[in-house]
């Protein structure tokens, strides 16, 4: 039978083959993979190449079908029909028969597939796109290209903000929560090199501002898939870094009136881009504190932060801020710029301890305490929350 499928599909043409090929593989997966008659060992070899010859067009028998805009689309529309019909316990694993380790090289495909299944609402495909993140691991190098990819479709193409992308976490809560985590790692807000384009940062904010469940999304699916990462690290990280890289941009662009982050541009439409970015950072901020405390309502804690990310980012708050490197205490805008940075940290972990949505780790606060003490301005109100987490770190169980 193996063979036969097999020379029926190479006589067929195209979309024939490829809607009689999704047929036969979703059949053969719903009925959890059974025995092909005819075959033995080379019954997932099969499959495998039924995928890649008529479904991905990566021939291994010889020079790859290239398909039309029209037909690509035709594919792709083929594609998104069949999640939606399969069983729901099929899904991913038809999913992952096509984008998983047998498939290299169709990223270009999947991002293709990403962008239809948000323009027609398809929940199954963006769910299934969801899961691959989170088990690939929402900053990896792969999840991280197809991040790139629909940031520069959605956000850097157009500059107004995208109908469609501003929908998503209703269409795929889970597939916007491990975007924002696979997002805040490319562009991290470290310095204006890792900068966020500011349509991003205004959809993100109006993501976790509307909705407080997007951020534990990926936590809810943890009891069935054990790998996963939150946004809360990365959203912090632009909280409270972002305020001080900006005050730097504004302070460069009146310096200098030419080249920064933004490309050639006057100081005026500079500082209105900054301001812009500033607006969204007060949103997300708020917004996150209350994500943190809407978690531990629906007992989705601990598990979206924990005293290592924390840490983490304390330290590099030490690179984005060095005036005390050299014995300058910086402008007047960058000095009020890290102290709305530790304030920022000293309330999210208040809020993280109180709310108990965090790992805690007494080791890890005590870093956080030294480097604060040390390398960073003093900030009253994060020296007197550190201290209270050390005080009351003897009742948390420290990570050995």
């Amino acid at each position: 039978m193996g063979d036969n499928i097999l020379n029926r599909l190479f006589r067929m043409s195209f979309p024939d083959c490829t809607r009689e090929a999704l047929a036969f593989l979703t059949s053969y997966i719903s009925q959890d993979c059974p025995a092909i008659p005819g075959l033995n060992a080379n019954t997932e070899q099969v499959i495998v190449e039924i995928c890649q010859e008529f479904v991905l067009f990566q021939s291994v028998r010889g020079p790859p079908k290239k398909l039309s805009s029209v037909q690509e689309l035709n594919l792709l529309d083929m594609i998104c029909t069949c999640f939606k019909e399969a069983p729901e316990k099929s899904k991913y694993r038809i999913f992952n028969l096509m984008f998983g380790a047998h498939c290299n090289g169709s990223g270009n495909l999947l991002t293709k597939l990403v962008s239809l299944a948000l323009s027609t609402h398809c929940s199954p495909v963006l769910f299934c796109v969801a899961i691959w993140m989170q088990e690939r691991d929402s900053l990896s190098a792969d999840v991280k290209g197809l991040t790139h990819r629909l940031v520069s479709d959605y956000c850097l193409l157009y500059p107004d903000p995208s109908n469609v992308f501003s929908k998503l976490p209703s269409v795929s809560p889970l597939f916007a929560c491990n975007f924002i985590t696979s997002a805040t790692s490319f562009y991290s807000f470290g310095g204006a090199d890792s900068l966020p384009p500011l349509t991003l940062l205004q959809h993100v904010s109006e993501w976790v501002d509307k909705d407080n469940t997007v951020c534990c999304e990926s936590l809810r699916q943890a009891t069935v898939h054990h790998a996963y990462t939150t946004p809360v690290p990365g959203l912090t990280g632009w909280c409270v870094r972002g305020p001080l890289v900006c005050s730097q941009l504004l302070a460069k662009a009146k310096a200098s009136g030419s080249a920064t982050a933004f490309g050639k541009s006057n100081a005026d439409s500079i500082q209105s881009q900054v301001l812009s970015l500033l607006a969204c950072l007060d949103k997300l901020h708020l917004a996150l504190l209350q994500s943190l405390m809407f978690s531990a309502c629906v007992n989705l804690s601990p598990g979206l932060l924990s005293a290592s990310d924390l840490a983490h980012i304390t330290h590099t708050l030490t690179a984005v801020y060095p005036p005390q490197r050299d014995g300058n205490d910086g402008s007047r805008e960058e000095s009020s710029a890290i102290g709305v940075a530790l304030e920022r940290l000293a309330q999210i972990l208040q809020v993280a301890a109180g709310t108990r949505t965090y790992i805690p780790d007494r080791g890890k606060i005590k870093e956080m305490e030294s480097i604060a003490r040390h390398k960073l301005p003093h900030n009253r109100l994060l020296s007197m929350v550190l201290r209270q987490q050390l005080q009351s770190s003897s009742s948390y169980s420290t990570p050995s």
